[in-house]
């Protein structure tokens, strides 16, 4: 399967095609596709054969869009975009659990029913910013 994105990567990168030019091709947000075509999502067979077709893929590594993913490759811990998400986690995860539990009450974002979006902004000083929101459905704990 590694061998697919890696084929997949480089097909998208030696045409030149934007991972939101894919996403606009398949009709989903760009965030959902660039998870699918690093494996850790599926596309149905449809949107796999537009991208495929967009990309010039061969059928092999068309077909691998549309399979059931087997998330192993987390956490990385030398990329450094990963080890930064891991550390604010680390720092504001404690303090965001205890603000969830007090608006919502006891019980976790869902990482099934969820969707989640990255967009480039400007700060106060006309920085560039990384914004990125992620949206899930709440479960609350049962008692019984």
């Amino acid at each position: 399967m590694s061998d697919a994105r890696a084929a997949i990567k480089a097909k998208r990168l030696k045409k030149n095609i934007k991972i939101a030019d894919v996403a606009k091709a398949v009709k989903k947000n760009p965030t959902f596709v660039a998870a699918a075509l690093t494996g850790n999502h599926r596309l149905t067979p449809k949107e796999a054969a537009t991208v495929g077709k967009l990309l010039g893929l061969d059928q092999e590594s068309t077909a691998s869009l549309s399979r059931f993913p087997v998330r192993e490759d987390f956490p990385n811990m030398s990329d450094p975009f990963k080890y930064r998400l891991l550390e604010v986690i680390g720092v504001y995860g404690d303090a965001l659990r205890d603000m969830a539990n007090e608006m919502f009450g006891d019980g976790i974002m869902s990482a099934i029913d969820f969707s989640l979006d990255m967009e480039k902004v400007k700060g106060s000083q006309g920085e560039d910013r990384c914004k990125i929101t992620l949206n899930g459905k709440w479960l609350e704990y049962k008692t019984f």
